[in-house]
């Protein structure tokens, strides 16, 4: 990108502030076995575009960390010996996507390992994403897998996220990880001597990110009652994600020129902070206000673990 067009700020899409939302909960339907006359989301988002931004590159002090700001960049030569190229893994035969998927987890579990001294990371989930627009948006993204016989949202690509979400309530992570983990784990976690966090590993699947970064908000700026809980109703349960209201606190970051060896990591709950909603870092993907001549859509691979680190 070049340098003088470095954006200072960040148009993105809020949830809005609406007082039907103290009435009802904001909901997703993303359920396929529903009338057609069902209303999918009572969601109102408003665009904002004058969020404070910066640049991690230009930062000459202090900088994002995982266990202050809640998210942070590493470094890490891009794993080819996995198979992992691009999204385009996705439409490889069934068998070789998971062996592909498989020794990208492994290697991702080491790092992890390496990086935060955990003694234990068990991955339950992941998305790839391929950017299809690049424009704030006024309504959410739900997604339907009706016509996709045999599918799951985690086999197929899917858009980029305008809106700016964290990745779970605290209610609904404290679920996730009882489900996940074993009885020993459990029986770590009762001991009170293991920190117990789920993170999200996120990377680019391009060489150079050219649309629709990633921006992240410190979590210092964010007060729980800025983010609201959005029920998102499945074939067969109901998740929980969050949405952000705009508060002109609110600082934001990214990365220009992110490479496929730059991996962030950032936290969506933390047994420090079992109940806050704060303690999960709001993201989004970003509007660039210029692309370059033959721009490549941005690509990226997501994964969430369940990690455990001696307290």
């Amino acid at each position: 990108m070049n340098p003088t067009c470095v954006p200072v700020t960040a148009t993105l899409s809020h949830l809005s502030d609406d007082p039907i939302y103290k009435e009802e909960m904001p909901y997703e339907i993303w359920a396929d076995n529903v009338a057609d006359d069902t209303p999918r989301t009572n969601i109102k988002l408003n665009i904002f575009p004058d969020c404070a931004l910066a640049d991690v590159r230009t930062l000459h002090g202090e900088k994002p960390a995982l266990d202050s700001w809640g998210f942070e960049w590493f470094h890490q030569s891009f794993p080819y010996e996995t198979g992992l190229y691009s999204a385009e893994y996705v439409n490889l035969p069934r068998e070789k996507q998971l062996d592909v998927l498989e020794k990208y987890l492994e290697t991702m579990s080491g790092f992890l390992r390496e990086q935060l001294g955990c003694e234990k990371v068990v991955c339950w989930d992941w998305r790839v994403r391929s950017s299809k627009m690049t424009a704030s948006r006024t309504s959410p993204n739900i997604y339907s897998l009706k016509q996709e016989a045999g599918q799951d949202i985690r086999s197929v690509k899917i858009n980029s996220s305008h809106v700016i979400h964290a990745d779970g309530s605290p209610q609904w992570m404290q679920k996730v990880v009882s489900k996940v983990i074993t009885d020993e784990e459990a029986a770590w976690a009762e001991t009170g001597k293991y920190r117990t966090r789920v993170l999200t590993v996120w990377r680019p699947l391009v060489d150079i990110v050219q649309t629709d970064p990633l921006v992240y908000c410190d979590t210092w700026t964010v007060t729980d009652s800025d983010l609201d809980i959005v029920q998102k109703v499945m074939n067969d349960t109901v998740e929980e994600s969050m949405y952000l209201k705009r508060r002109k606190e609110h600082q934001w970051y990214w990365m220009s020129n992110q490479t496929r060896d730059d991996v962030v990591i950032m936290t969506v709950w933390d047994s420090k902070r079992p109940l806050s909603r704060s303690a999960a870092v709001p993201h989004c993907a970003m509007v660039l206000p210029e692309h370059p001549p033959g721009f490549k859509p941005r690509e990226s691979i997501e994964l969430r673990f369940v990690v455990w680190n001696s307290d």
